[in-house]
């Protein structure tokens, strides 16, 4: 892989005193930071800016950064398919910027094919490499690996850094950033960097993503409890799962698992098919698991007691949508007029409901008409007026459609255990495994497009309200609501595991390498001091285990991160948490930094998921409008017009074939 070809760039590093051009810091080479390079070059000749050098700080591979780098389990996907995976801001995007659409991840395959993708070495996918054949073999539809999924998003940055204008260097730094001196007012700010270099910059933006965080004090408890005997306990904390190491999981025991997200599916990917297990196909649909031995048993719970929903796959069949009805800037701005604060489950949530419900009608009674009592035209004008939680938008729906399995409940789908009563563990396996089969029945089997009409409602609705509702418009007790209940729900129905990833748990629980502890699950210490222990739906009983593992990301607060930068600034007063108890780092409208005694820092931006406001990830699906488009957009905007004048308007750089192969070698050196 190389990149496209440009006349003039800067060179790939330098140190602080090489240039006077302005100069901006990326703290974090992922897909967000790819994105603001991107962005950067679309707007900088617009924005008039003559010279501007940019260093990009990050210990794992540029572009990919650390959850999608490449050197990880080519078992590991994407939980989207290939087709709704893009980097690029199409005509879709309502931004201030210039549209530069590219190639979705599919559409990048299919040129891969073809061998028509600009900048693409298609000698590094040989037929023969395992990374050659998902290319050979995937399809729109197909959930790709994470390891494919590094490369294009290096090729993206790639891309980028090959197109900045003139005047506009970049380098990139294998390394991390654990300070940050301020310079005197107009000044350069001093950058530390852990190799014991350092830099200089006019502006930073953090962009880390996820961060580690200390334990909390029931992690902490939990980990005590294993250090008191080693040679007999096991206990992993929160983590990203493909860092951890799970060798201490000895084949043929029981672990308990508290978690059953995303984490609970890498989870059982590494310690199944990771250690040398095998499915196959059956003439049902189902699979069948084919042990190596090598397996510990693992007995899982959590809250609902159930897996994320599978991600739908299919189309519309009935009539197209025409953007959102209810959750308008219309009605927000109603609401504030009304009410001033507003609270999230009071006041918006209603809309996003009967939003979401909206699709999930309009595609029930325009494809599957013979499944209601009445016209789409005569439900939906007698829909509009109802508010959600109205009797008569219940009547209306009991009415409608005679089967009560195809009327929305969000509060049964939200729990859909927790109506149930549980005399024995059997019950709980059987409820489980049915809760699944219906979930691959209705999202994975084509016949029940309504699921998509709500897929489709509910990401529009998550997108949107980051563009209509400020957090200044919310009470502290609903900021609170939008990262904890809100994104959890969306994540739970929107942002599942393919559909084959729920075949594959049934299968292994069909194996006996899973078992399933039900809703309500609460972890423990047993008093004896010799296991771990689970309480859940069944009264009085008790699974035990020496191994235990919370399956899901470490809750990094402020307070809590092990990032070294973010505990630096946080202790010097220079950022602060949000103070709905989020923990979150605390930004402005316009991405600035605020500090402990509520000042904005005017040269410090903050972006990503352990930021305030509304979480929108670092890529999207494309021809969407999609907020990770327009917000990295608005952020390259606010940085270019900030930036200060350079001292000397430096003379273009022509880069010659040493420096070009330097700066490929800097982005991709590894990656593949």
């Amino acid at each position: 892989m190389s990149l496209p070809p440009r006349p003039t760039h800067g060179p790939a590093g330098r140190s602080s005193t090489d240039s006077p051009a302005s100069s901006l810091l990326i703290v974090g080479g992922g897909p967000r930071a790819a994105m603001l390079l991107e962005r950067v070059a679309a707007n900088h000749r617009e924005l008039g800016v003559d010279s501007l050098h940019i260093d990009v700080v990050d210990p794992f591979p540029p572009g990919a950064g650390r959850i999608w780098r490449g050197d990880q389990s080519p078992l590991l996907k994407l939980n989207s398919m290939a087709m709704d995976v893009s980097m690029f801001t199409d005509g879709s995007v309502t931004c201030a910027g210039p549209a530069v659409p590219g190639p979705s991840l599919w559409e990048w395959v299919c040129q891969m094919r073809a061998g028509t993708c600009p900048g693409i070495d298609t000698a590094s996918f040989t037929p023969g490499s395992s990374l050659g054949e998902e290319i050979a073999s995937l399809g729109a539809d197909s959930f790709p690996t994470r390891k494919l999924h590094s490369h294009y998003l290096a090729w993206f940055l790639a891309r980028a850094v090959a197109v900045l204008p003139d005047g506009v260097q970049v380098a990139f730094h294998q390394d991390t950033v654990v300070d940050i001196l301020p310079g005197a007012p107009g000044g350069r700010h001093r950058i530390a960097l852990a190799s014991g270099a350092a830099l200089e910059a006019d502006q930073v933006v953090l962009a880390q993503g996820h961060t580690d965080a200390l334990p909390d004090a029931v992690s902490r408890r939990f980990a005590g409890f294993a250090a008191d005997n080693p040679r007999r306990l096991k206990y992993v904390p929160p983590a990203y799962t493909n860092d951890v190491d799970f060798s201490g999981l000895l084949p043929g025991t029981d672990v308990l698992v508290s978690g059953m997200g995303l984490a609970f599916v890498d989870l059982f990917v590494l310690l199944m098919q990771g250690r040398g297990g095998s499915f196959s196909p059956q003439p049902d649909g189902s699979l069948t698991y084919e042990p190596s031995g090598r397996e510990p048993r693992l007995l899982v719970g959590s809250r609902r007691g159930v897996p994320y929903l599978s991600k739908i796959r299919g189309g519309l069949r009935g009539e197209a949508g025409k953007g959102l009805r209810f959750l308008t800037a219309q009605a927000v701005d109603k609401l504030r007029q009304r009410h001033g604060l507003l609270d999230f489950r009071t006041h918006l949530w209603p809309l996003v409901a009967k939003d979401a419900a909206y699709g999930y009608y309009r595609e029930l009674l325009t494809a599957s008409p013979e499944r209601a009592n009445v016209s789409w035209t005569e439900f939906a004008d007698r829909f509009a007026p109802l508010d959600w939680y109205s009797p008569e938008r219940e009547a209306l729906v009991d009415l409608a459609i005679p089967d009560p399995r195809d009327r929305l409940d969000f509060e049964a789908l939200d729990r859909p255990l927790a109506a149930r009563d549980f005399d024995t563990p059997e019950q709980i396996q059987s409820a489980v495994r049915e809760s699944v089969a219906t979930d691959l029945a209705l999202r994975d089997g084509g016949e029940n497009s309504e699921t998509l009409g709500l897929f489709l409602g509910l990401l529009g609705c998550y997108m949107e309200l980051g563009r209509l509702v400020s957090l200044d418009d919310l009470h502290e007790s609903s900021r609170r609501d939008i990262s904890g209940w809100w994104h959890g729900f969306f994540s739970y129905v929107d942002s599942g595991p393919p559909a084959s990833r729920l075949r594959e748990l049934l299968a292994l629980e069909r194996a006996g390498l899973i078992r399933f502890l039900g809703p309500r699950t609460k972890f423990d210490i047993d008093p004896d001091g010799c296991s771990f222990v689970a309480r859940g739906a069944v009264d009085g009983h008790v699974a035990r285990a020496q191994a235990f593992v919370e399956a899901r990301l470490p809750a990094s607060t402020l307070e809590t991160t092990t990032n070294p930068l973010l505990r630096a600034l946080f202790a010097r007063g220079l950022i602060t948490q949000e103070s709905s108890g989020t923990g979150k780092l605390l930004v402005n409208d316009e991405y600035r930094a605020v500090g402990g005694q509520g000042a904005v820092c005017p040269w410090l931006y903050a972006v990503g998921a352990g930021v305030s406001g509304w979480s929108a990830g670092a890529f999207s699906r494309p021809h969407s409008n999609a907020a990770p488009f327009r917000d990295t957009d608005a952020l390259a905007r606010l940085v270019l017009t900030s930036i200060p004048e350079s001292v000397t308007r430096p003379e273009p750089m022509f880069m010659s074939e040493t420096a070009l192969a330097a700066c490929i070698d800097s982005v991709h050196r590894y990656v593949g």
